[in-house]
């Protein structure tokens, strides 16, 4: 009942509880009660006594079909999809997926992730039917080495479907978020298997905050589609079908040329150039000059001892006067 409840709300209006009973054939009583439960858990509902219930616009349960009808052409046959209502995670999952099917392109989301995860073993909020937790299978036939700037690469394939949506305050913070704003938006995890030189496996993990508008679980500066007061697209379906029909220009690009042919468009986007910051790992911390990325998508740091060269991993960067 929950989707075709939201269906009936996704244009924006308010519309009454009987109304919506009547649509439906139950009660009114049963729509506040999943009304009420999906505004406990967090949902965006505006509720008004007289007027009834208003759901943001767009806003729907993610559907399988509609995803696949909304994808470019080509893509259409790409992907095996498998979409769950609560998962631990979505990454996990693909993990799985790949153990029962082989190296072959899959695509698993999630209504709600029990354990979602993000980079360095940190927790990623997940709460039900509100934001996007979406994990792309890729095999490569070039190895993991081949692999550099991958993550920065779909990064910038988010931020450019958000600014199709109508989103224009997105930049990209090396090596794996989106911020809108200078607050957290969205996030990739890449998870590589097998050879460093021949056929490996990744798993494109990715999060974004569409219709979270309270979290007690996220420990830093966060913000998402629907508080960012921009007359954006909010349908997650749409925003998947896009991000993954731009994902695989870029990839076809990307297997051929690596990451070179995106640094000028990802530069445009880095919010940190020519800010003083930190680089850390493990228990190593490197201050300096942030001077933007290599051809591969490698950070560089202007230091008192010179010009320094980082990759990626399990390396955090962080504005140096932040707490």
């Amino acid at each position: 009942m929950l989707g075709k409840l939201l269906d009936l709300m996704s244009d924006g209006e308010f519309h009454s509880g009987e109304w919506l009973g009547q649509q439906l054939g139950v009660s009114r009583a049963a729509i506040w009660k999943t009304l009420k439960k999906l505004e406990d858990d967090g949902y965006p509902l505006h509720s008004v006594r007289g007027k009834g219930y208003r759901a943001p616009k767009g806003a729907s349960l993610l559907n399988v079909e509609r995803i696949t009808r909304l994808l470019a052409e080509e893509c259409h046959a790409k992907w095996q999809w498998h979409l769950t209502s609560e998962i631990d995670s979505t990454n996990a999952q693909a993990h799985r997926l790949i153990s029962r099917f082989g190296p072959r392109p899959l695509a698993c989301s999630s209504e709600q992730q029990i354990s979602g995860r993000g980079r360095r073993g940190r927790s990623w909020a997940s709460p039900f039917a509100q934001n996007i937790y979406l994990s792309v299978v890729e095999p490569f036939e070039t190895g993991a080495q081949a692999l550099e700037g991958l993550s920065l690469l779909v990064g910038l394939v988010l931020v450019e479907t958000l600014e199709e949506a109508g989103y224009q305050r997105c930049q990209l913070k090396w090596p794996n978020d989106v911020l809108m704003d200078g607050r957290k938006l969205a996030g990739v995890l890449i998870e590589v298997a097998g050879d460093l030189s021949s056929e490996c496996i990744a798993v494109i993990g990715v999060g974004i905050n569409v219709l979270m508008s309270r979290s007690e679980q996220i420990d830093q500066q966060w913000t998402s589609l629907y508080l960012a007061s921009q007359a954006g697209e909010l349908d997650r379906n749409w925003l998947i079908a896009r991000f993954m029909s731009r994902l695989e220009v870029a990839l076809a690009l990307f297997r051929q040329d690596g990451f070179l042919p995106f640094v000028a468009r990802w530069s445009e986007r880095d919010a940190w150039i020519g800010r003083t910051v930190r680089v850390v790992s493990g228990s190593n911390a490197t201050e300096g000059t942030y001077l933007g990325i290599t051809g591969s998508g490698a950070l560089r740091l202007s230091t008192g001892a010179g010009e320094v060269v980082m990759h990626g991993g399990e390396v955090s960067l962080r504005l140096a006067d932040a707490s």
